[in-house]
């Protein structure tokens, strides 16, 4: 997580299943000078089985339920490994979240591999924020120093 505004508290949550396979959610809460309340960030990656990320994506929403205020401004970003939009559904009833290429574009975002990008496996969910221009950033340089394509959107609080 990087960001120019100050990170007054962060937890890591590891929400690795089984196996050697590690996964986690980085919750991050940011202050923004001359804004009233913290926006919360969470940072995720989460598992390439199917069972596990639906069980990753139950425990994302307890934490969001949890840990973030209701009318806080959130962000929940990262590597889903969601290929088939499954987790959609899950966040938008579980923790009304909404992913920012669905609403803008109508699908998400094509980020894997970064090369020839095929599978929608990256995403951006917020929740008390609106977005302005989410993009997919051009393949050069970014495909040379990942194999998923970046995301990029305007946040506005």
């Amino acid at each position: 997580m990087l960001s120019k505004f100050p990170i007054v508290s962060f937890t890591n949550h590891d929400v690795s299943i089984a196996g050697p396979e590690k996964r986690g959610l980085l919750h991050c809460t940011l202050r923004i000078p001359g804004r009233a309340g913290d926006v919360h960030v969470i940072c995720a990656h989460l598992g390439l089985a199917e069972a596990h990320r639906q069980q990753q994506l139950e425990l994302l929403c307890h934490i969001v339920r949890d840990e973030v205020p209701s009318d806080a401004p959130l962000v929940v970003a990262g590597d889903f490994n969601d290929w088939r939009g499954r987790a959609h559904d899950i966040l938008a009833e579980g923790a009304s979240l909404h992913e920012v290429f669905v609403q803008a574009n109508g699908s998400a975002a094509k980020t894997f591999p970064s090369r020839f990008p095929l599978l929608p496996l990256d995403r951006i969910y917020v929740r008390n924020a609106g977005v302005h221009s989410p993009v997919v950033l051009p393949r050069k340089p970014w495909s040379h120093l990942s194999d998923h394509a970046p995301l990029v959107a305007e946040i506005a609080l």
